[in-house]
């Protein structure tokens, strides 16, 4: 094996094994999280909201919001494809340079989504808000009639729900991962989009597709509210973490954007060189 190909493979396998390691935290968080089991004061009517099923179910969500990232980066960057020698070869084979891309690409994405997911599991299980329709789900064991119960925060409860498998997940508010996953993928398509196609010609069409995907995510966010599965302060918060963790992904974990600042630092570095020259010219002449 060459010296290229070493560089390669042992980029490919650090890289897998980053991604692996925020995804595998997810999954654990998922498999074996426990949320902190906050009370509840019986007089608190922001979760006493009926459960609804979600307008966005969570495989929508996945399926939409990773599927179409994807399948745009991937048509992106082999339409994009040109003729050059394959700069890179791995085990003797010759890998095209828009595939090196696409790796890139879908890489730099789904490191981002993973990070944006495992931070959104750290706050759900950390503070444990309830859910709106966290009594309906509970049914807790508690005689909120009685006048000792009225105004007393209850902590000692036990629920009797008949949904038991949701009784963890009703404890899971802040923030909506619906939001924050939503807003990432949407956000980071929007700007790769942006990076990726500087052409005058497609500029309406991309700006279209760009404001569609963005309203994709916002009625994901807000049927998190009229469905009942998050206080409008969870969505909040969901949407700006994914619009935070999407912009921080594309400007400084990708190289979307390097040629643009390559090409504002030359810039600068050209005005400040005829800004020293004039500055000489003028000491001269003095």
């Amino acid at each position: 094996m060459d010296r290229d190909s070493k560089k390669l493979l042992h980029k490919v396998v650090v890289d897998l094994i980053c991604l692996g390691s925020v995804g595998f935290s997810v999954l654990m968080f998922y498999i074996y999280g426990s949320p902190y089991e906050r009370g509840f004061f019986c007089g608190d009517e922001s979760i006493r909201y009926p459960f609804k099923e979600s307008t966005v179910s969570s495989f929508i969500l996945h399926l939409i919001g990773l599927g179409l990232p994807t399948l745009v980066i991937i048509f992106i960057e082999f339409s994009m494809r040109n003729n050059e020698q394959s700069r890179y070869s791995i085990l003797g084979t010759n890998i095209p340079n828009w595939l090196y891309s696409v790796y890139n690409n879908l890489l730099w994405f789904l490191f981002g989504a993973a990070c944006s997911q495992l931070t959104t599991d750290i706050g759900k299980y950390t503070i444990g808000r309830l859910r709106p329709h966290f009594l309906d789900i509970c049914k807790p064991d508690v005689d909120c009639n009685a006048d000792i119960n009225k105004t007393k925060y209850i902590e000692n409860f036990k629920c009797t729900g008949e949904m038991s498998k949701k009784f963890k997940d009703s404890r899971l508010s802040f923030p909506s991962g619906h939001s924050s996953l939503s807003f990432y993928c949407m956000v980071y398509l929007a700007l790769y989009l942006q990076a990726r196609i500087k052409t005058s010609k497609y500029g309406i069409p991309k700006s279209f597709f760009q404001f569609l995907v963005i309203v994709m995510a916002a009625y994901c966010a807000l049927s998190r509210i009229s469905d009942y599965k998050h206080h409008w302060s969870d969505v909040l918060a969901g949407t700006l973490l994914g619009i935070t963790v999407a912009t921080l992904t594309a400007l400084y974990v990708t190289d979307l954007f390097a040629a643009k600042y390559k090409s504002l630092r030359k810039r600068n570095s050209s005005t400040g060189d005829i800004e020293t020259t004039n500055n000489l010219q003028t000491t001269e002449l003095k």
